[in-house]
């Protein structure tokens, strides 16, 4: 399994730039839309997708602000298991840092997430319940050298009138690193 992570600082796009991913999915017509679904916890545009391609599975979820979106994401893998599917990539964005102050663990806590699907944990939101929403800070053993990290940061947007002009080629360019990736993955045997 391979994991492709979109790292951030909240606000810098990790969300528009899965969407931006889904549209250069969807285009390319060699990849099949096996499963949308729309996050019941995050922002409206926030989704979790399922593609297949060549008999791999992709799965790509854009929320990751906190505990409730990992839980969903943990529960809709488990859903994929009981299927008898595993997805070869995973595309999942996470926040870059954890607020001690706020005690919120969003980067702990996906690690820890992601770290336990490498190790193939069973029922991950059970899991994710008992072993991760306490702990404060997590250090991955098993996602080490099966991961790619494309990390995002915040756009100047200073004289433009209308942000979309900075954002939007920056998104593309992004999903398109990042769908490059995918390709590169699948084409190895």
């Amino acid at each position: 399994m391979t994991f492709i992570l979109i790292s951030g600082k909240p606000d810098v796009g990790k969300t528009r730039v899965c969407n931006r991913l889904h549209g250069a999915i969807g285009q390319n017509g060699t990849f099949k839309l096996r499963y949308k679904k729309s996050s019941d916890v995050a922002c409206r545009e926030d989704h979790i997708r399922h593609y297949e391609k060549d008999g791999k599975h992709i799965v790509v979820s854009s929320a990751s602000d906190g505990d409730k979106c990992m839980l969903e994401f943990a529960k809709y893998l488990d859903e994929l298991a009981k299927d008898g599917v595993h997805p070869d990539i995973i595309v999942t964005t996470i926040r870059e840092e954890d607020d001690i102050d706020k005690k919120e663990y969003p980067m702990s806590h996906m690690l820890a997430l992601l770290d336990a699907i490498a190790n193939e944990e069973s029922n991950l939101e059970d899991y994710y319940k008992q072993n991760i929403m306490n702990i404060t800070t997590f250090s991955p053993t098993f996602i080490k050298s099966h991961a790619f990290v494309l990390h995002l940061e915040k756009q100047d947007k200073s004289g433009v009138d209308n942000e979309e002009k900075v954002l939007i080629p920056y998104c593309d360019d992004s999903a398109d690193k990042i769908k490059y990736a995918i390709d590169f993955i699948l084409a190895r045997p």
